[in-house]
């Protein structure tokens, strides 16, 4: 599986999300954006786990999310 950033629109939303995956044993990592988008916050949740798995599961939540892959991919 391929790695993926998940961009969320506050740092509590990235926490929120963090949360819920680890509790479904998806590994993730807040990280710090290097370059902050307009939409975002600062923050990204780092997926090295399923990432259309872990995208169903934060939408589930109503939380807003874009994943893209990491790594140049």
């Amino acid at each position: 599986m391929k790695p993926c950033i998940a961009a969320m629109p506050s740092y509590t939303y990235v926490m929120k999300g963090e949360k819920l995956l680890r509790a479904r044993g998806i590994s993730c990592e807040i990280k710090r954006n290097e370059k902050i988008a307009e939409n975002g916050c600062g923050y990204s949740l780092y997926i090295s786990g399923s990432c259309e798995y872990a995208e169903k599961i934060l939408k589930n939540y109503s939380i807003p999310v874009t994943i893209t892959p990491y790594g140049g991919v």
